[in-house]
């Protein structure tokens, strides 16, 4: 800026510094070298003088060891009392002090000479409180070199703020400098992954085609006829093996209440074989297996006789309609039980039979096999269609967020390069 500007108040046009993006890190890696080269240069200048100061102290220290008052000046007793008493202790206190470490390191040093003030005072508050009446040349040039690591304290303070505030911008430079480029490879990452599900989608949509088309072929032809068929059959077998569980089930749940009543009765007359009877007859009725249901009906007419004494000794062994009907007589049990088992092994030989001839077909699952395959590629074309989406929304995220991030970086190396210079980025990636 010239003189006239200078008197004008004109302000230059800024510095216009064009920075390629790849180059930005060792960039900044030059700037925080000269940042931090500043404070150690500033540290280097600084502590020779603190070091002087420190030593001109000592001096005085010595001085004060060997000191005597002043033969012409009159000094009140306790006063030369209290000082010379003093005077050891001060000295002690301040070669302790003056041993502290000096750091070369600039935050440290900071701190180191800030210590030697903090200990100075409180020597001086301390031990050295009444010396400077009996010995002032002494004590006054230890303050005199007190201000000048004070001055040096200062200085450095200053230059440390601006080295704290600098540093900050590089940590900051350096963040989103990684972050863009972070963003940068996501953003590829996502794109590729994106195009790469689009050409799995178009390869799936081929083969769904394919495979609706296989089934339609499959369901024109006389082995689907004949598949479906016999799957019809085996379908209402089930059904009626269903209802005829039900009705076996419904049978023996209205003797349920009278077997449990007659073992209790059994149990309180210590009739140990008619319980055995009981429970066997019963289990061999709940159990799963035919020959056991049928083994059971078989040991029932041993057992009747003994349940209708039962019945008619004990008033409440039985107590409503289904209850009676069922032990009236000892055919009101059997028959219905038998009937249904008998229709329960006719349908499951019939069940059975029909599963056998499916079995035994070439094309048995076939239509099962090929809706599956047809629904497994169509879930899989809707979740890489939802995958799409979802990286679409995420690659937008990104392709918003840079622009306010590239000024952000373009801001923060600015405040680095210094008054008067406008940097310019190029090379930035491109995230449209």
């Amino acid at each position: 800026m010239s003189f006239l500007d200078k008197l004008l108040g004109r302000s230059t046009e800024p510095e216009e510094i064009e920075l390629a993006f790849p180059d930005i890190p060792g960039w900044i890696s030059e700037k925080e070298h000269a940042i931090h080269e500043e404070a150690d240069g500033a540290v280097r200048e600084s502590r020779p003088r603190v070091l002087e100061a420190l030593r001109e102290m000592q001096e005085m220290v010595d001085a004060l060891k060997g000191a005597t008052p002043d033969e012409n000046e009159v000094l009140h007793p306790k006063l030369l009392k209290v000082v010379e008493q003093g005077v050891p202790r001060y000295a002690a206190a301040m070669e302790k002090t003056l041993s502290l470490p000096l750091s070369e390191v600039p935050g440290e040093y900071y701190d180191n000479c800030v210590e030697l003030i903090s200990q100075i005072a409180k020597n001086t508050k301390g031990p050295g409180r009444y010396i400077g009446n009996v010995f002032p040349v002494q004590m006054k040039e230890i303050r005199i070199q007190t201000d000048v690591i004070g001055r040096e304290v200062n200085a450095i303070s200053g230059v440390l703020l601006k080295t704290r505030e600098q540093s900050g911008w590089v940590d900051e430079a350096n963040e989103t400098h990684a972050l863009i480029v972070s963003k940068w490879n996501q953003l590829s990452a996502s794109e590729q992954k994106a195009v790469q599900l689009a050409e799995d989608n178009e390869t799936l949509a081929a083969e769904l085609s394919a495979r609706k088309q296989d089934l339609q072929v499959y369901l024109a032809g006389a082995n689907a006829k004949q598949y479906e068929k016999l799957m019809l059959e085996q379908r209402e077998y089930e059904a009626k093996l269903h209802n005829a569980n039900a009705d076996y089930e419904r049978i023996l749940s209205r003797s349920a209440n009278v077997f449990r009543k007659a073992v209790h009765i059994c149990e309180l007359s210590g009739d140990k074989e008619t319980i055995a009877l009981l429970k066997g007859v019963r289990n061999g009725l709940e159990s799963p297996s035919s020959e056991e249901r049928v083994q059971a009906l078989a040991a029932y007419p041993s057992l009747f006789p003994l349940l209708a004494r039962m019945i008619r000794e004990n008033e409440g062994l039985v107590k409503n309609k289904d209850e009676v009907s069922l032990f009236a007589e000892q055919d009101a049990f059997i028959v219905p039980l038998s009937d249904a088992i008998s229709s329960l092994n006719e349908l499951n030989a019939e069940n059975e039979r029909i599963m056998g001839v499916l079995e035994k077909l070439p094309h048995a699952g076939k239509r099962d096999d090929m809706e599956g395959n047809i629904r497994s590629v169509t879930e899989k074309i809707a979740a890489n269609s939802a995958q799409i989406n979802s990286i679409q929304d995420v690659t937008e995220d990104i392709r918003v967020s840079v622009p306010e991030l590239t000024e952000k970086l373009r801001l923060n190396i600015e405040c680095l390069a210094g008054e008067g210079v406008r940097i310019s980025l190029t090379q930035v990636p491109d995230f449209s």
